[in-house]
């Protein structure tokens, strides 16, 4: 005797999953941007201030790899910004965030990013339910 297994409601299983993936792009862009202005506002506020060429150079970064696609969403510090004291491009966030051998670190940007590592799972979470359920 053989036995058959008749799925109810695939078609509609199919329809939420298209539904879902044309909408995480989007989605997932526009939260991450959101997050990175917060996560750069905090890590502005916990940054070590001398000239204040640093904290100007907090910057929130997007690259795509396909157009209208964005595919990494970040914060950066330093490249572009001239320090009034030296002159020179602020090429020193590292040295501040890690500490040499003769400074002791000072992190703000990984401390910013993780007092936002919740926020940014909570709302992922929320718009991919609010897209499921079609609101």
């Amino acid at each position: 005797m053989s036995s058959q297994i008749k799925i109810v409601g695939i078609e509609q299983v199919k329809r939420n999953f298209n539904t879902l993936t044309a909408a995480l792009d989007p989605l997932t862009e526009r939260i991450l941007k959101a997050v990175a202005n917060e996560v750069k506002e905090e890590a502005r506020e916990l940054v070590p201030v001398d000239t204040g060429a640093l904290r100007k150079s907090i910057r929130v970064t997007s690259t795509a790899k396909e157009a209208g696609k964005t595919t990494r969403v970040g914060v950066r510090a330093g490249g572009y910004e001239t320090n009034p004291k030296t002159g020179h491009l602020v090429n020193y966030a590292i040295y501040v965030e890690f500490g040499t051998s003769r400074q002791s670190p000072q992190p703000f940007l990984i401390p910013a990013a993780n007092r936002k590592a919740g926020p940014i799972m909570r709302q992922l979470l929320a718009g991919l339910d609010r897209t499921l359920r079609g609101a």
